[in-house]
């Protein structure tokens, strides 16, 4: 009687061991797991790779108003500033920069002096500039990541609805805590000298703060009609050719630019832009070309995006040069 008990038992075990293999291959397989973003921004180090928390939508609070800043035709001289090292950070010459302010001294530069900037050979002045109204001007809802810093990256766009073209373009962006009160707030820059018609700009902020962040919202602080800059500008045909991940969870990008025009252009700026599934800015790069191009020419250039390439959906490309007086 025993040796039956014991039989039925291994019997039993067998087909509930058996059922539980055949439950095992029913599991679906193949699922696709959606990566954790990241972000890479140039001259930020690169983001965690750890999602946004995010909370339930709330409505914005209304948001705080800085002081306005100088206007930024002009520069203020800091410590240690020189005329070299600020004609390179302002992309003009020595000799602009002496033109448009005369009687300066190169050698008695003093903190808190204002030079003017020129623009070429063209000084801005309120006689040729004016602002825009910047209910034509379009900006996205910032999303904010953690960095390894201790940090946010919020990253947004603005469109350029007008139908001219805008410079100096500051915008205040503040921060969004998860419980819905206000955080920091600061004024930045475009990242591009000059938005034209219809085009886009990125615009970036990082907040040294440890708090989670629901979000960013920006306002355009500042912004002016380039028209009278129009002319110096040429915007190329820019298209991406390819993308492919590299090493270390890096991706490459390659994209030709193409000088449409009947004009020789140097000074090129090529802004790539990189995008999740819904459509946000995920990461962008800013390559300075310093060759010039002829009429009809086309280049190639790269670029390396410290974001995987499977968090990406798709990328955009925009591209301008300043037209070379003969």
């Amino acid at each position: 009687m025993h040796t039956t008990l014991r039989l039925s038992a291994i019997i039993y075990a067998t087909t509930f061991i058996s059922g539980l293999t055949g439950c095992a291959n029913n599991v679906p397989e193949n699922i696709a797991l959606t990566p954790a973003p990241a972000v890479a921004l140039r001259g930020l180090p690169s983001t965690a790779t750890s999602s946004p928390v995010k909370t339930p939508i709330f409505v914005v609070p209304t948001l705080p108003s800085l002081n306005p800043t100088a206007t930024p035709y002009t520069y203020t001289v800091n410590s240690g500033d020189t005329l070299i090292a600020i004609a390179y950070k302002q992309g003009v010459t020595v000799e602009q920069i002496q033109m448009a302010n005369s009687g300066i001294d190169p050698l008695s530069l003093q903190p808190g002096q204002e030079l003017v900037i020129p623009f070429d050979d063209i000084v801005l002045s309120s006689e040729n500039i004016s602002p825009i109204e910047h209910k034509l001007l379009e900006m996205t809802m910032f999303q904010c990541y953690p960095t390894p810093t201790e940090g946010q990256l919020c990253l947004g766009e603005l469109e350029n609805t007008n139908i001219n073209p805008v410079i100096n373009l500051t915008v205040q962006v503040t921060a969004i805590l998860i419980d819905g009160k206000i955080g920091p707030s600061k004024v930045t820059s475009a990242p591009l000298a000059i938005v034209m018609p219809g085009k886009i700009t990125p615009i970036s902020m990082f907040f040294p703060m440890e708090k989670d962040v629901w979000g960013a919202s920006g306002k355009v602080f500042k912004a002016d009609d380039g028209t009278a800059l129009a002319n110096r500008f040429v915007v190329l045909a820019a298209t991406t050719t390819s993308s492919q991940q590299s090493v270390s969870g890096k991706h490459t990008v390659t994209a030709e630019i193409h000088n449409p025009s009947d004009v020789i252009v140097e000074s090129v700026d090529i802004l790539i832009s990189a995008y999740n599934m819904y459509n946000q800015l995920r990461a962008y790069r800013i390559i300075e070309y310093d060759q010039t191009m002829a009429p009809g020419q086309k280049s190639s250039v790269e670029t390396i995006f410290t974001i995987p390439l499977d968090q990406i959906s798709h990328h955009s490309v925009y591209a301008h040069g300043r037209s070379v007086s003969q």
